[in-house]
């Protein structure tokens, strides 16, 4: 019989997404957080992003080729529209790959493919409406280059974690986003936070690292798209050039 391993078996991260919507108040950057409920399974009374997991929905690889053309069953035509084409959904399937891969931060995002970068940046969407009540302000769904739309980073939940999430982190000024009043989101406590929590809320390393690197972004002064891991408990830091 060989030998038993008391190791637990390492949980696979699941890809998750998480939008930052900002706004300057003079020389502040200010964020838009809330607290996470305290009977939550994923760091309860933390204050966090609007963010969460990769539904399918997000990630269907639906392309509606003829404006006339049924989107698959079961499948809201605005969904299939979204993940069909980034532009126009008449768009021709070859050349919208392209188009999305000559992006530098899909590139530098190491995702699968185009479309999974695109299927992220519609997953921090949807949980931003779901958690905070901001939604996409245009009638279009958003382009992977859409305008102040902008990709910060990724970080991977540390190994021995049992819930762990491989989460890409995105950008965008609260002007490119709507408030719906009448949305209670899931979020509690939600409110504008310095970028650099003075008031020293409850937040992960994650957090503060992205909430740096949201402000160095937007100084310019950012050297390359970080990857944050855990190695042996200890945060690693890796860089990724843009690109042109």
């Amino acid at each position: 019989m060989p030998p038993t391993s008391n190791r637990s078996a390492v949980v696979r991260p699941r890809d998750a997404a998480s939008l930052l919507i900002y706004r300057r108040q003079g020389a502040q950057v200010q964020v838009l957080m809330g607290k996470r409920r305290p009977g939550a399974r994923f760091l309860p009374d933390v204050y966090v992003f609007p963010g969460g997991a990769l539904d399918a929905a997000d990630a269907l690889d639906v392309t509606v080729t003829q404006p006339g053309a049924e989107a698959p069953a079961g499948v809201p035509r605005e969904v299939a529209a979204a993940a069909g084409a980034p532009g126009s959904a008449g768009r021709d399937p070859a050349s919208r790959q392209t188009n999305l891969q000559s992006s530098p931060w899909v590139r530098a995002m190491a995702a699968r493919d185009a479309l999974h970068a695109g299927a992220l940046v519609r997953a921090a969407l949807r949980e931003a409406q779901e958690e905070s009540g901001w939604r996409w302000a245009d009638a279009s769904p958003p382009t992977l280059d859409a305008t102040g739309l902008r990709y910060l980073g990724r970080a991977i939940t540390p190994a021995q974690s049992p819930r762990r999430f491989h989460a890409r982190f995105f950008a965008v000024p609260h002007t490119r986003m709507q408030q719906d009043p009448h949305v209670d989101g899931e979020l509690l406590d939600l409110r504008w936070v310095d970028a650099r929590n003075p008031d020293r809320l409850p937040i992960i390393d994650v957090t503060e690292f992205m909430l740096a690197e949201l402000r160095s972004a937007l100084a310019g002064e950012r050297e390359g798209l970080p990857l944050l891991s855990y190695v042996k408990e200890a945060v690693r830091i890796r860089r990724q050039p843009a690109g042109d």
